[in-house]
């Protein structure tokens, strides 16, 4: 009797968390998402209206207002202006069957490191709505990981490098310079899509102006390699590289090349601390990359 007591309770109480889980935050009760196809074709319809329809005006310190044009507000289209050219990057997403199309500008690439797609990051960004209505912004620095956020940021923000510091002294002691800017324009596939967010309406296109400062490498999967370098050639998507074919990417697998032994255990380091990556069978391949290696220091 017990039992079935315990077991009706927790029937009604995993039927209440499905139903809430289906249910949009509006509590408007359950809807289906919307084709991702079909969304983009939308969303990049609107952001061309926008691109097409609004100027830009960019301050010496690369901050970013955008304008109607009108017959009181005339100005030179963002498509059109040429001190900044729009650029875009085709970006695929298997799962969503879409291949998106990213408008971004570069107002300055930057001159130091570049990050990968699931570093951190230390940004400033203004994020506005096709009406030009803000709906989040962080003029101070702050740090985040850019495959924690909307995945667009992941796309474009690697192609910026950060910038350099200096420490001056005084009460505003830090000085930065020579930091990667720009803007970038993003379908809602990229964004939140179907998701709903304080300030931002479901499948809303979403416009960031940003600034890279600073960043920090990491190591997803702690085995000693930065999550950049387990790729097949450097500046490849580190989401996106599966040696083993076990569908998790190197950069979350402790084990790249699937040959039982640990990826960690497979590299050395020499009295310095640097990595060796040994090729016991001198096939040219390192071991933890290597199949056939048995992942034992070389004798």
């Amino acid at each position: 009797m017990l039992m079935n007591k315990v077991f009706n309770l927790l029937f009604i109480l995993l039927t209440g968390v499905f139903v809430a889980s289906c249910s949009k935050d509006s509590g408007s009760g359950s809807v289906a998402l919307r084709d991702y196809t079909e969304q983009y074709a939308k969303d990049i319809d609107t952001l061309d209206w926008f691109i097409d329809n609004h100027y830009m005006t960019v301050t010496p310190d690369f901050d970013v207002t955008f304008t109607p044009i009108t017959s009181d507000t005339p100005g030179t289209s963002i498509r059109n202006q040429t001190e900044f050219p729009l650029q875009f990057k085709m970006v695929e997403k298997e799962n969503h069957g879409v291949t998106y199309k990213v408008y971004y500008i570069n107002f300055r690439e930057g001159a130091n490191r570049r990050p990968s797609s699931v570093d951190s990051v230390h940004v400033s960004y203004r994020g506005v709505l096709v009406n030009t209505n803000q709906f989040d912004s962080a003029p101070n620095p702050m740090w985040f990981s850019l495959n924690g956020v909307v995945p667009g940021w992941a796309q474009i923000v690697p192609m910026f490098k950060t910038g350099f510091y200096t420490d001056t002294g005084g009460p505003n002691p830090i000085t930065f310079s020579d930091f990667g800017t720009g803007v970038m324009f993003l379908p809602s596939g990229l964004g939140y899509f179907g998701q709903q967010r304080a300030n931002i309406p479901v499948y809303s296109p979403l416009i960031f102006s940003f600034k890279l400062y600073e960043l920090r490498y990491t190591d997803q999967d702690r085995d000693g390699i930065l999550s950049k370098d387990e790729v097949a050639n450097p500046g490849d998507d580190p989401l996106e590289y599966d040696l083993d074919g076990d569908g998790v990417p190197n950069m979350s697998d402790v084990d790249d090349d699937g040959d039982g032994v640990m990826t960690k255990h497979e590299l050395h380091r020499d009295t310095d601390g640097n990595i060796i990556f040994e090729d016991c069978d001198g096939d040219g391949v390192p071991n933890y990359l290597d199949p056939d290696s048995d992942g034992s220091t070389c004798n």
